[in-house]
């Protein structure tokens, strides 16, 4: 048990404030820990008490952290964890932020994996978007489920890729569409449709 001598704001992080026990230093913490304990100069705290103090201050600062970097753009829980432990915050931490970004609907793997798959679709096929969101971390019956109902357009890719490809032969065109993730049937289908037209002049004016 000792008793806080002095709670003073830090120059360099205007957020956060130094707290010492017995005229020592012994932790920062945020600025909303600091006032939600109602904490002051005078009071008795043993060391539990400070524990649970510090422990709810880092979740505090990771918290803010981890809506920082969603606002630049959305991500998976995968990727969120691996950032903020890249940060250095400890794990038990971490668990505690996804659960707060959780409750809040600040994360939401399945709302990700839509938009991604929307943003991608028209440019990489089933197979290489599959791969790229299992990378992220989301759950391969939430990938499946999605990239049942969502429809490969690779004649369209294949027509892009003609436009701009002199010389294209079938070969090349199926080794680009394999390259985008296409899965056989689809590249099959794509190179049927346009068959007819690889030697058209019109893809190589």
């Amino acid at each position: 048990m000792g008793k806080i001598t002095d709670i003073s704001r830090q120059k360099r992080v205007k957020t956060r404030f130094s707290v010492y026990i017995d005229g020592q230093f012994v932790c920062g913490l945020d600025e909303v820990t600091v006032a939600s304990s109602r904490i002051a100069i005078g009071d008795e705290i043993d060391a539990e008490k400070l524990k649970e103090l510090v422990f709810t201050s880092e979740v505090n600062c990771a918290f803010e952290r981890a809506v920082s970097y969603l606002s630049n753009s959305p991500r998976s829980r995968k990727e969120v964890y691996m950032y903020l432990v890249g940060k250095g915050y400890d794990k038990k931490i971490v668990l505690e932020v996804l659960d707060k970004l959780d409750s809040y609907k600040y994360i939401d793997d399945r709302a990700y994996a839509e938009l991604y798959i929307k943003s991608k679709s028209g440019k990489y096929g089933a197979f290489r978007i599959a791969a790229e969101l299992k990378q992220k971390g989301v759950d391969g019956k939430i990938i499946d489920e999605l990239l049942e109902d969502t429809e490969e357009d690779a004649e369209g890719v294949a027509r892009k890729y003609l436009k701009s490809h002199r010389g294209a032969d079938i070969q090349k065109l199926k080794r680009f569409l394999a390259s985008r993730g296409y899965s056989w049937d689809a590249i099959s289908s794509a190179v049927s449709a346009l068959g007819d037209e690889l030697s058209s002049e019109e893809y190589y004016d």
